[in-house]
């Protein structure tokens, strides 16, 4: 449900760092005393974060071209109209369509690439070797006290290793686990009806749960009953293979990769977890319980797929399943919706699965050479992080998009009913578009005390139609979010971090095997042929250079861990 990423390392890459589920500290910079105006109060009242003035912000309209990743994003919707009113300027969106590092690539070859550059860490060594994207250091310090103020105690993360600032993370406010944040493992609500509500710790115990409700019902609505499927093997074999064996292990999301308490880095594919999630997948398999299509479908197929009501069960995230779950609705199929638990291979093994980072990185903003007047993208980005940009992008225009009730921000009911009616309403109005990456997240808190984001418990909870709340009262919860582990601060995830040169070929050829032997292990026919399959991929694996990949994401990963205590005074 969240990726992000980092700057640090070598003299080719960027170390800002990511964010993701989290719970906040009392070492948690507040992010409070920010206003409108550019300007950041802090504990002596001074108007900087540096101590000193900022400069006063130019409100000349001007447009500044920055690349879309997503193309229902509108230009001008209600939200953006104002801030170009508070700002001057008015995003010009440069809409990407089809592959985005595709795209990157075709920009900097040609060097007409937008002022702003949105892309993940994993691109920005490029940009940074082409001098495509310039320091951002020095006009922060001019222009961006609220900038320096959300960031707080990390922002000498955003720093580069040659000292430099090149990438826009968000920060990340939250102090405590966001109320729409969902374990990613799906079970159907007429699964967990007809079976009487069990608590259901474990992938096994699950297993039997889906047996008996498949032998009961092996067709649903004159089509066969999907026990186990996953969210497009064909094109994420990551997603439906390596993200579920770690976290059924309970094990923080380091995609590709485990990491010991000792900062060692192996690759989670050649891990025992991968193995027993094979097993697992085979244990379906063999009883007929997994999907036929579970390695060929793609994500669009899949999505198709659950919307239809006829799979009970899955590594099925929440964001994967939105559409299909309104699709549902919309049928009358309310029992077919999902409900996201979290499930372990050993119920009593520590759970550490659900975690959260200082810095927010992901789809970061970068401004290019090619910027006319930088010290406007961050005049705006500085308003953005204002509380006065924190309510606009989150909440909206007050009286349209919320109302204030009892001193606290509520979201307009006829604008939650308009949007709930149509979900592409909020893309045409607003709150939406590529300004709401600087959001403090969902859980954060304002000056004034109240949320930051609508995102609450009280309003996810209202979001429910009454066959959830029936569900979710079964269980004694508000929201899904609280069947999840207590959330834990992590450093960063490895993913966040910029991609290494080292091993780089390596690694595409270890995916490949990853890739091409998962359907042979996971449909073997006894235990002999599935030791005998998973032992030649380890072999296989190896070959393709798993050990040179390993070494160069321990260096990566130790290198940056080095530098965040230093940062953080822990050396």
């Amino acid at each position: 449900m969240r990726k992000t990423f980092i700057p640090w390392l070598s003299a080719l890459f960027v170390l800002a760092l990511l964010l993701s589920g989290c719970s906040g500290n009392s070492d948690e910079p507040a992010a409070s005393g920010s206003d409108g105006s550019g300007s950041a109060s802090g504990p002596s009242g001074s108007a900087s974060a540096s101590g000193e003035a900022s400069k006063a912000a130019n409100l000349d309209p001007v447009k500044i071209s920055i690349n879309s990743i997503d193309p229902k994003f509108s230009p001008d919707n209600d939200v953006a109209q104002q801030i170009a009113k508070e700002t001057g300027v008015t995003l010009d969106l440069q809409y990407v369509v089809g592959d985005l590092t595709q795209k990157l690539d075709l920009w900097l070859a040609g060097g007409d690439y937008p002022e702003i550059v949105v892309m993940h860490p994993k691109e920005v060594g490029k940009y940074i070797d082409a001098g495509a994207v310039i320091p951002l250091e020095d006009l922060i310090d001019q222009y961006g006290p609220n900038i320096k103020k959300a960031f707080g105690k990390y922002y000498n993360l955003l720093k580069a290793s040659d000292g430099h600032i090149y990438e826009l993370p968000a920060p990340y406010l939250t102090e405590e686990t966001p109320a729409d944040w969902e374990a990613p493992w799906a079970v159907q609500y007429d699964v967990l009806k007809e079976a009487g509500y069990p608590e259901i710790k474990t992938l096994d115990q699950l297993f039997d749960v889906l047996k008996a409700y498949y032998e009961k019902h092996p067709t649903i609505d004159g089509k066969p009953t999907i026990p186990w499927s996953g969210v497009g093997g064909a094109d994420h074999p990551d997603w439906d293979l390596n993200n579920p064996a770690f976290q059924a292990a309970g094990r923080p999301d380091n995609s590709w990769f485990l990491i010991d308490d000792q900062n060692n880095v192996t690759l989670n594919i050649l891990s025992d977890y991968q193995k027993r999630y094979y097993q697992f997948l085979n244990k379906l398999y063999l009883n007929d319980m997994l999907d036929k299509e579970f390695f060929t479908m793609n994500y669009d197929e899949a999505e198709a797929k659950a919307a239809q009501g006829r799979t009970l069960a899955g590594s099925l995230p929440a964001w994967f399943l939105k559409y299909p779950e309104q699709s549902l609705r919309t049928q009358g199929k309310a029992d077919r919706q999902f409900a996201n638990i979290e499930l372990l291979f050993d119920e009593n093994s520590p759970d550490h699965s659900n975690t959260m980072t200082p810095i927010n990185s992901n789809n970061n903003w970068h401004i290019t050479k090619n910027a006319k007047d930088p010290a406007r993208i961050i005049q705006y980005v500085n308003f953005l992080l204002s509380d006065e940009g924190q309510k606009l992008i989150n909440w909206g225009i007050e009286g349209k998009h919320y109302d204030v009730t009892n001193g606290k921000r509520v979201v307009n009911a006829e604008w939650k009913a308009k949007t709930e009616a149509d979900p592409e309403y909020i893309f045409k109005n607003g709150p939406s578009g590529p300004y709401y990456w600087f959001t403090y997240g969902d859980g954060a808190k304002l000056s004034d005390g109240d949320y930051a984001t609508p995102n609450t418990k009280d309003y996810w909870a209202s979001t429910y139609d009454p066959t959830t709340k029936e569900l979710l009262a079964k269980y004694g919860k508000e929201v899904f979010s609280e069947f999840m582990p207590p959330v834990e601060r992590v450093p960063a995830w490895i993913w966040q971090l910029a991609e290494p040169t080292e091993g780089r070929a390596e690694f595409k050829r270890v995916q490949q095997v990853f890739k091409k032997d998962a359907p042979k292990i996971v449909y073997s026919k006894t235990p002999e042929d599935f030791e005998k399959n998973w032992n030649s991929y380890v072999e296989e694996v190896k070959k393709a250079g798993s050990a040179k990949v390993e070494a160069a994401y321990d260096k990566l990963w130790k290198g940056y861990i080095a530098q965040y205590d230093q940062t953080m005074g822990l050396q």
